[in-house]
């Protein structure tokens, strides 16, 4: 099976925390074909290795202002077969 495309559109995290999180994305998109389920996995997975608190939004069509923790934003454009999603982890502020 070909992997999917993922393309950062935009991040402030360092190199090696942003393949983690598109690692946690790819492992998403593996097991989950709903958005609300993937998003799901991709916050828990993420408040695990990270500490909370992450946000994620999931789809193809969304408006969103979010205020986030510096060093913790990335923003994804993800290909799959069947769909066109987006996602936008970011670690908010408190």
């Amino acid at each position: 099976m070909s992997e999917e495309k993922i393309e950062v559109k935009e991040t402030d995290m360092e190199d090696s925390q942003r393949d983690m999180v598109i690692a946690v994305v790819r492992e998403a998109q593996r097991l989950y074909n709903i958005d609300k389920d993937v998003a799901a996995f991709v916050k828990e997975e993420l408040d695990k290795k990270f500490g909370a608190t992450w946000h994620v939004i999931c789809g193809k069509c969304f408006g969103s202002r979010v205020s986030y923790e510096m060093g913790h934003f990335i923003l994804l454009k993800c290909n799959k077969k069947h769909s066109d999603n987006s996602l936008i982890p970011f670690l908010g502020l408190e």
